[in-house]
């Protein structure tokens, strides 16, 4: 499966929406709650809190079906979109994508960062990353004994 590759990443953003605009993310809330649709039910499900053109949202989900992240099929004199990655996996996806550009950039000032926001946020987290590193270890060295 290819990796969906975020053009654009915004920091000052919440969840989702440092990648994808608004409507795109509640687009996806819809196939990811719904599974598979087509445009006429996205539009009725958004139509309910917000006002907005079919066209709109035709042409949005054609915009992410083009970047990757639906995938398109004929059905009728329609066509059926479903996400390509569940909410979880897609998620896993974007933050991989953007602690590689971060750490391909700036590798000890971002782990560094990363471990004090980490000790501000949740301090009880530092165990578990502290575990996950000697898994980590651990597993390199069988690595290297093949």
């Amino acid at each position: 499966m290819q990796e969906f590759v975020a053009t654009s990443f915004k920091p000052h953003r919440n969840g989702l929406n440092q990648v994808l605009g608004e409507l795109e993310q509640e687009i996806m809330e819809v196939l990811w709650k719904r599974e598979d649709a087509i445009v006429r039910d996205v539009f009725i499900e958004l139509k309910k809190k917000r006002k907005i053109a079919y066209t709109t949202v035709m042409t949005v989900m054609g915009r992410l079906a083009n970047k990757g992240i639906l995938q398109k099929t004929p059905k009728k004199n329609s066509y059926l979109y479903k996400p390509v990655y569940s909410k979880n996996d897609f998620e896993k996806c974007i933050s991989r994508e953007v602690i590689k550009g971060i750490l391909g950039n700036y590798t000890q000032a971002a782990v560094t960062s990363f471990i004090d926001v980490l000790t501000e946020i949740d301090p009880k987290q530092i165990e578990y990353l502290s575990n996950l590193i000697e898994e980590k270890k651990k597993e390199i060295k069988k690595g290297d004994r093949r």
